[in-house]
């Protein structure tokens, strides 16, 4: 059997990108952000051989931490992604900060994924190279618990 080969495929050129510091509240940081990654969120397993048998016994656990990474051009005004890193990071104890994207562009009927509260471990100051003419970038690491898949809808997000 042959599969059909897929067309339609996505570009990353509309990408949306908000932040939010309560869940509710978004702000659009598309114009800052380049790059969204995301890594961890494994399921932890565990198995147990036995004398009689020569598979073992396997069973699934609970899944990880996911780690959100997003990076973006640095910029020294407010309201950017710079400013709700450095906030967040520098808050004592570190605060709240939320994450969403969606990779058609955040209009009704696309896929929307939203972090659940997350933390900022990355450290929000950006490294500069003089021998480059590229502009400065910054990377806000975002832990959470979970990330939710949804559509959106017609009144949007």
């Amino acid at each position: 059997m042959t599969a059909s080969q897929a067309t339609g495929g996505m570009s990353a050129v509309d990408v949306y990108v908000a932040l939010s510091t309560d869940g509710t509240t978004w702000v659009d940081v598309s114009g800052d952000v380049n790059s969204v990654q995301t890594s961890g969120g494994e399921r932890v397993t565990g198995s147990v051989h036995t004398f009689a048998g020569d598979f073992p016994i396997l069973k699934a656990g609970k899944k990880g931490p996911i780690t959100v990474t997003i990076r973006g051009v640095y910029t020294e005004d407010s309201p950017h992604l710079q400013s709700y890193l450095q906030a967040a990071y520098d808050a004592t104890g570190g605060s709240s900060l939320y994450a969403r994207w969606s990779y058609g562009g955040g209009d009704a009927g696309d896929f929307g994924y939203t972090t659940g509260v997350g933390i900022v471990k990355g450290k929000p100051y950006p490294d500069a190279d003089s021998e480059s003419g590229d502009p400065i970038m910054t990377e806000l690491v975002l832990e959470c618990a979970v990330v939710t898949k949804s559509t959106i809808g017609t009144a949007g997000w």
